[in-house]
């Protein structure tokens, strides 16, 4: 699996929102790049609760944006983030995450879950916002 790269075609139109993404995809190509060491179990469990805490900090903050401004989706984001999270936590305590290496299951899942959701929730909020006068 290659690091995923950012791409302007990511940008939401929210600045804060923007940085947040690229700090969940650099956390993420970190565990794409591990994947490839020999790295010490709890380096990786390190790493995998470092991103889940920050996702769920960006959650918190994504939503926040939506509460705020009456954005009409935000039922269903919240749905999703909770999936996600939930999702997460199942392939970690599954023991996806073995000695020394990363299950590329939870690397696929975990990149191709934010790229989806970044492509296709979360662009329907940037005319919104934008609309709002947020950017």
């Amino acid at each position: 699996m290659k690091a995923i790269n950012w791409r302007d075609e990511f940008s939401v139109g929210v600045e804060e929102m923007d940085r947040q993404h690229k700090k969940l995809l650099a956390m993420i190509n970190k565990l794409i790049e591990e994947q490839h060491t020999l790295t010490d179990p709890q380096t990786i469990a390190e790493l995998l609760d470092g991103m889940v805490d920050y996702a769920q900090e960006h959650f918190r903050a994504e939503e926040y944006l939506m509460a705020e401004y009456g954005y009409d989706r935000k039922d269903r984001q919240e749905k999703q983030h909770k999936e996600f999270l939930d999702k997460t936590y199942s392939f970690m305590s599954a023991s996806e995450v073995g000695p020394n290496i990363l299950s590329v299951a939870l690397l696929d899942y975990l990149s191709s879950w934010l790229i989806n959701h970044i492509l296709t929730e979360d662009m329907q909020y940037k005319e919104f916002f934008r609309g709002k006068g947020l950017s």
